[in-house]
């Protein structure tokens, strides 16, 4: 289920759901969408149930979605802050036996808030994780992603203008290129950049203001790594991937994104040797027209016999990290990048 769909959903809102994505802050702005919706105002405190990460129990959570509301038709339950990727087996099959039976219970609306750091989603759609395979037998899933650049726009001018600060919309791809993507640290910048603006009674937000107050943010995304790998440049690649593991990405998820580049690079070079163009390459394998074009690029700058071999090294890495349950180090990313910058970076 994609964020506009639950939006609709919101009118009648049951069972459970596994909030997942890159983008937190939108998972909060339901939450508490979905608690407006759930919940009438009266005995607020008993009918909205929150497990925080170091609360969690299967026991806790068996309890919470088992009780009745108070004098209400429905409860929200939520489980927030969870480390998924830390869980034993046994935990998470403890956790499907809660999940099997939610459906006893239509009083209770549950929303299991997965933090994109803490929750290892695999490669969708074709190679999910099992702890997603998991909890999607019993919770309907809902995928948070980064906005796209227009919606990001009005996003942005709406923060705004609720402080009733003028900003120009030019400047809104200047002010997510020295913030970043991320709604979370955007709103936070908006917040301090009005509250300068009324501060020095400012009519409105120059180019100067946001270089004076905001905190630039450099972003090192699987974009920016698969971006360089296309590039051949081996330098970006693993000052990337130094970031990545500053910030606590997910090993699984940078092998996952390494894995995802050259198999899509397999298929778009096979397709190309058809004599396929790069728009219909792009409708076949449903690969934007622009990504297809960089992939593309980087083919017509190697041989297909390198393609290949770097197809197979990602397979290998795939088995391996499956027959390991869950990577928890950089070992396996390191050693796949390692191998393919080895043969494509010449």
């Amino acid at each position: 289920m994609t964020e506009s769909e639950f939006r609709t959903e919101l009118k009648n809102l049951h069972g459970g759901y596994l909030f997942f994505g890159d983008e937190d802050y939108l998972k909060y702005t339901y939450s508490k969408e979905a608690r407006k919706a759930v919940i009438d105002g009266a005995f607020d405190e008993f009918n909205h149930i929150v497990i925080y990460g170091e609360e969690y129990s299967a026991q806790a959570l068996s309890g919470a979605i088992s009780s009745l509301p108070m004098m209400a038709e429905k409860k929200l339950v939520e489980v927030r802050g969870l480390d998924f990727n830390s869980l034993k087996k046994e935990d998470i099959e403890n956790m499907a036996d809660v999940l099997s039976d939610l459906e006893s219970y239509p009083h209770t609306v549950l929303i299991v808030r997965a933090d994109s750091s803490l929750f290892n989603v695999g490669k969708l759609p074709k190679s999910p994780s099992d702890l997603y395979k998991t909890l999607t037998k019993y919770l309907t899933p809902v995928e948070f992603q980064f906005p796209q650049s227009a919606r990001l726009q009005s996003w942005i001018m709406r923060h705004f203008a609720e402080w009733k600060i003028n900003f120009d919309p030019s400047l809104c791809k200047y002010l997510v290129d020295i913030c970043g993507h991320s709604m979370w640290t955007l709103s936070n910048e908006i917040e301090k950049l009005c509250a300068y603006a009324i501060e020095n009674s400012l009519g409105s937000i120059s180019q100067d203001t946001i270089d004076l107050v905001c905190c630039k943010t450099v972003e090192y995304d699987d974009f920016q790594l698969t971006n360089a790998l296309l590039d051949y440049d081996k330098d970006l690649v693993f000052e990337t991937l130094r970031r990545q593991k500053i910030t606590r990405r997910p090993p699984m998820a940078i092998l996952s994104a390494v894995i995802k580049l050259y198999d899509e690079m397999f298929l778009i070079n096979r397709e190309y040797m058809l004599g396929m163009s790069k728009q219909e390459i792009s409708a076949s394998l449903k690969i934007h027209e622009f990504r297809v074009g960089k992939y593309l690029t980087a083919i017509s700058k190697t041989s297909r016999a390198k393609i290949e071999r770097a197809a197979e090294l990602c397979r290998d890495a795939d088995i391996a990290s499956k027959s390991a349950s869950n990577v928890t180090s950089y070992i396996a990313p390191e050693r796949l990048i390692a191998s393919v910058c080895a043969l494509m970076c010449r």
